[in-house]
């Protein structure tokens, strides 16, 4: 048996070195990748080779799903590009992994049952968090984002009401602050710079912020700026009020929810000391 495992181990390094090899004109296509979201992307191409010169080609579920949120986070026009990262990493990792278990596996064979399952559960909790940490990754940020809203607007209401003109408002705004909502700001200022029309580049920064909340607003906005800019300035102001005390039942919300969750622990400590205040008493009694 343990012959049958290094044979196994040794199949999949040199299938690892061999479609590492087959993948290597495609290396250029990870250099410019974020090592902090893209961990190793030297391996990538492992991936590559298995991928887009083998056998295992994304269906066209897990393509939709890759590409419905690589597109929210780089942009339509990078759904494709990013969503063939994440599968050649996914496939990358497996297959390293895999080799690896079975390599200690015929190394260590006392514990080679317990190396070869915690090879494949470790691959499949691999697989799982690469293909499921996009939709995590988008889902936190939307929250950043709605966390940001009341704030913009208010900046905003306060700018154009004293004369600004909503784009020039909305690009010192987008300009004068940190984080994902001003980022996807600035992506829309950089689009109305560059041929897009005012409403066309507010809609899209709707769009890609990927919150109803956001979204219903920027809706608002919209119909208020088709009206004319006579309605903007008391649009603006009114959101803002609106969003300020939508913010605050959110956090009374979040607040309630935390004391429930603390309510187990709660619960938990209290039987506990209630069995050491039995148990004593008994003890006591005993003697």
């Amino acid at each position: 048996m343990r012959i049958i495992i290094l044979l196994i181990a040794t199949v999949l390094t040199v299938l690892f070195v061999i479609q590492e090899r087959r993948g290597s004109e495609a290396a250029y296509l990870y250099e410019n990748l974020d090592v902090g979201k893209f961990p190793v992307p030297g391996l990538y191409t492992v991936g590559y080779a298995w991928s887009n010169k083998g056998p295992l080609r994304m269906n066209k579920k897990t393509a939709a799903y890759l590409k419905s949120q690589t597109a929210i986070l780089y942009e339509p026009q990078y759904a494709d590009y990013y969503a063939m990262v994440v599968w050649t990493q996914v496939i990358s990792f497996v297959h390293l992994f895999l080799a690896i278990s079975f390599i200690f596996a015929g190394l260590i064979y006392d514990l080679a049952g317990f190396i070869l399952i915690a090879g494949l559960v470790l691959s499949f909790i691999t697989a799982g968090f690469f293909l499921t940490q996009l939709k995590s990754v988008v889902d936190e940020r939307t929250a950043r984002c709605e966390a940001k809203l009341p704030e913009v607007v208010s900046t905003m209401a306060i700018l154009v009401n004293s004369g600004m003109v909503l784009k020039d408002a909305w690009k010192l705004v987008a300009d004068n602050g940190e984080g994902d909502f001003y980022e996807l700001m600035r992506r829309a200022s950089d689009d109305m710079n560059n041929g897009y029309s005012d409403i066309d580049a507010i809609f899209k920064f709707g769009r890609a912020s990927n919150s109803g909340e956001i979204k219903k607003f920027v809706s608002a906005l919209l119909q208020s700026m088709e009206k004319g800019g006579a309605e903007l300035t008391s649009f603006l102001a009114n959101q803002s009020t609106e969003l300020w005390k939508m913010k605050r039942q959110h956090m009374l919300q979040e607040g309630e929810k935390a004391a429930t969750k603390l309510l187990a622990p709660i619960v938990l400590i209290f039987i506990g000391v209630m069995i050491i205040v039995i148990t004593s008493a008994f003890a006591g009694g005993l003697f």
